[in-house]
């Protein structure tokens, strides 16, 4: 081989390290960021739990808005290694009682939310 056979060949795999065939084989953590929300946490929510109980089962809120603190906002994201992102938003209302009254969000309400707790 020649030297501008070497040369070509050292640009073609210069060129091709740049590829995803490439990407595959190099490692990346999973990137977790924000609230856990467990699907077992989230079955147990029901109408007229308080803020208390809700924080014990999720733990705290993402965000709750100066003004609004009967909003609390719990957002999850989430790229696994070589996936794409995801992002699960659930928002959480509660009335002057501190009670749970409504949820919205990308995550919806399990059976049973709406009966009232015992």
């Amino acid at each position: 081989m020649g030297w501008k056979q070497i040369t070509a060949v050292s640009l073609i795999l210069a060129a091709l390290s740049g590829c995803t065939v490439f990407d595959k084989l190099v490692y990346r953590i999973d990137i977790n960021q924000g609230n856990f929300l467990d699907a077992s946490a989230v079955k147990e929510l029901k109408v007229g739990m308080t803020k208390e109980q809700v924080q014990y089962l999720l733990g705290p809120p993402m965000l709750v808005e100066n003004g609004y603190p009967n909003t609390w906002y719990f957002v999850q994201w989430q790229q696994p290694s070589h996936s794409k992102a995801e992002k699960k938003t659930m928002i959480l209302e509660f009335n002057d009682k501190s009670q749970l009254v409504s949820m919205k969000g990308d995550i919806r309400p399990p059976n049973g939310f709406y009966e009232p707790i015992n």
